[in-house]
């Protein structure tokens, strides 16, 4: 046999059994070639190496020692497997009173290896970062259950538009489902004379991000200053209560976080201030945004003193997106975005 596997493929040997009295036997052996096996929003893996897949109608086991040619897991967008939707079905030539059999489910239990130099990409979170990894996958075909660890190969992890380069990074898969494994993440940016470190731990569900600086700064001061610029004693409301409910979702204390309270209640995706920009001519400026379907999003943004502006994102496929902008002041821009992993 050969078929096609995304834009891999896999070939090789079957049998099958037809007269099992507990269901329908196989025995397949295959060679993968960069085949994709795993294509889901959150994780996906495409791999070469051989597989053995063997049931007996009722059970059956996936097994492998394989190279992840690549892969692709991201943080914070775990889902359950999506459930099987049930197809509308018409039996013809079946005897009168005959009654209707149902095939029992298979249970497929996986037993696989699976080892990367490099291309395990993680992103998600602010991260942006290629792994190496060796992993053990095991579970069941509906509820994969991940062992082993990845470890950092390059990278870096952005927060308010600051790049800051990983200088550590261990992600440790316990066999949780869905996949939420434990984070050990360090990176470091130079910004405005001071050497900021960022530092990602917890889950993959529920990080925990932590600030320190040299010199050693206060967390709202380095914060200040990494979100707009500028020490605390600078800011002007909108930004001190934008800078409060950092420090609050920071510290994951459920304490006041007004933002992101007025943006649940009103149904919005995105409620952000817009800072004050001479060139454009808006001063400090409210953003409300909302995904309108799977591919468009729509954001209007105000300054309540005459500058306002429309902003529309049509994404067209996963990496390449469509943006415009039209503002009061007779402004009109268009332009790409291409986001591509290499």
């Amino acid at each position: 046999l050969t078929a096609n596997a995304g834009r891999g493929t896999v070939s090789g040997r079957a049998s099958l059994d037809l007269s099992s009295a507990g269901g329908f036997g196989l025995d397949i052996a295959v060679e993968a070639k960069q085949a994709a096996l795993i294509a889901r929003d959150d994780f996906a893996a495409t791999v070469s190496g051989p597989l053995r897949i063997v049931s007996s109608g009722t059970e059956g086991r996936i097994s492998g020692n394989v190279v992840l040619d690549r892969s692709s897991y991201r943080l914070g967008q775990a889902t359950a497997a999506q459930q099987v939707p049930t197809l509308r079905v018409r039996e013809i030539n079946r005897p009168f009173g005959t009654p209707r059999v149902r095939a029992a489910p298979t249970l497929w239990a996986l037993d696989l290896t699976a080892r990367a130099e490099n291309q395990v990409m993680v992103t998600g979170l602010g991260l942006d970062s290629e792994w190496s990894a060796d992993l053990r996958i095991g579970g069941t075909l509906d509820a994969p259950r991940i062992l082993g660890r990845a470890d950092v190969v390059r990278g870096g992890y952005e927060f308010a538009g600051k790049r800051f380069e990983l200088t550590r990074g261990v992600i440790r898969f316990q066999g949780a489902n869905p996949p939420d494994p434990v984070l050990d993440i360090v990176a470091n940016a130079n910004i405005q004379a001071i050497n900021a470190t960022v530092t990602v731990t917890g889950t993959g569900q529920r990080p925990q991000i932590a600030f320190t600086s040299i010199p050693a700064l206060p967390q709202d001061e380095l914060l200040s200053r990494l979100l707009f610029g500028t020490s605390v004693t600078s800011l002007s409301a909108p930004e001190a209560l934008q800078l409060a409910a950092a420090v609050a979702s920071l510290q994951g204390s459920g304490g006041l976080d007004p933002i992101n309270a007025v943006r649940r209640a009103i149904g919005l995706d995105r409620l952000r201030f817009v800072a004050a920009d001479a060139s454009v001519g808006n001063k400090t400026a409210l953003a409300v945004g909302k995904y309108i379907g799977r591919r468009t999003y729509v954001e209007l943004i105000t300054d309540g003193q005459g500058y306002s502006a429309t902003r529309i994102e049509f994404a067209i496929t996963r990496w390449l997106s469509l943006l415009s902008t039209i503002s009061t002041i007779g402004r009109q821009s268009a332009a790409v975005r291409i986001s591509r992993d290499y």
